[in-house]
């Protein structure tokens, strides 16, 4: 059987989505796709879900998308990961990312849930006034 060449394709299956790696607007890699998200209503394609080999599996938005080709993902920004770190507006180190919550009707970020070294709290994304190494937020 001869093997079909996937450029010349229409369209792409499941499984060329799954192990192609992601990378944010810098390069810097984001994980390695693990499941498409599918909207039940529309059969579009919503997003992504990804997994970093130590981290816990996040939702990409299509939003966030950028280029394709077989090999990896390109995103138009700085997602935020499980794991990034919080600082204040004054660089104070504020905890760890430890769960990103999002609206699945709209696909867009409603808080996120940081761990510091005595507590756990939930952050509203309106707090959040940059992402890039560190995610900013403000008081």
């Amino acid at each position: 059987m001869e093997k079909q060449n996937n450029s010349l394709n229409k369209y792409w299956s499941d499984k060329q989505f799954i192990g192609i790696s992601v990378f944010d607007s810098k390069g810097n890699d984001c994980g390695k796709i693990q499941s498409l998200c599918i909207d039940p209503l529309t059969f579009v394609i919503s997003g992504i879900m990804v997994k970093m080999r130590l981290s816990q599996e996040y939702f990409i938005s299509k939003s966030y998308f950028e280029s394709i080709n077989e090999n990896s993902l390109t995103l138009n920004s700085i997602p935020i990961k499980p794991g990034d770190k919080i600082v204040d507006v004054d660089g104070k180190n504020m905890g760890k990312v430890i769960k990103i919550n999002f609206n699945y009707e709209t696909n867009k970020l409603e808080s996120l849930e940081i761990k510091s070294v005595f507590k756990s709290k939930i952050i509203a994304s309106d707090r959040i006034v940059g992402v890039g190494e560190k995610i900013t937020i403000k008081p």
